[in-house]
């Protein structure tokens, strides 16, 4: 298990860098493009939580203070469900939209988009899950997204700017945009119930004190 908290820490450096690397690519080849854009992909935001609640998992136990199981498992779930989202959403409809420069950007464009789900779903395989969960519980998970979507939305009228071309309502229109993004939500809840459905599958059952 100290060779997993190892690599947790490992993905969490590699998560931090490779965001530092396209922020950096970004402001220097589109001097106005603010960090404010940059933050407001949910691939940015999921990574960069993938790699505070692996920091944080460490700092508490180091601190003989550390996370309960189900907290854990809970939040595990989450993020694999939000990794989820920006890998399949990428790879079937964004990637050939972006193009870098640099190679150090585009190798870390891949690693965000793919990198940080592939470990998590090595640590679920690793780290077997002991919480056992209902199914509606990926409504929990589903609030974060959903807040996302409406402070996007709220920006994007105020600024005439979205950060992905399907909530760009001004150019799809209101009937595209209802399509593609109810379309991808029922894709998204649908997700959450396999991976909580994965979850109760894989579940071990905790060690008894003797």
């Amino acid at each position: 298990m100290n060779a997993l908290r190892v690599l947790r820490l490992i993905i969490s450096l590699l998560i931090v860098t490779s965001v530092s690397t396209i922020l950096t690519h970004l402001l220097e080849v589109r001097p106005q493009f603010s960090s404010l854009s940059f933050f407001s992909f949910f691939t940015n935001q999921s990574n960069l939580l993938v790699a505070l609640f692996f920091v944080i998992e460490a700092v508490l136990r180091w601190r003989n203070q550390p996370l309960s199981r189900s907290v854990y498992d809970r939040t595990r779930g989450a993020l694999i469900l939000y990794m989820s989202m920006t890998t399949s959403i990428y790879w079937l409809f964004l990637h050939g939209l972006i193009h870098f420069v640099s190679p150090a950007a585009t190798a870390a464009n891949i690693f965000l988009h793919s990198g940080a789900l592939s470990f998590l779903l090595l640590d679920w395989l690793w780290d077997r899950p002991q919480t056992r969960m209902c199914k509606r519980f990926f409504i929990v998970w589903l609030v974060y997204p959903l807040l996302y979507g409406i402070v996007i939305m709220l920006l994007g009228s105020m600024r005439a700017w979205y950060p992905y071309p399907f909530l760009d309502i001004d150019k799809l229109g209101f009937g595209k945009w209802a399509v593609w993004n109810g379309a991808m939500a029922c894709g998204i809840g649908l997700l959450g119930v396999v991976i909580i459905l994965a979850n109760n599958r894989l579940r071990r059952e905790p060690l008894k004190s003797p």
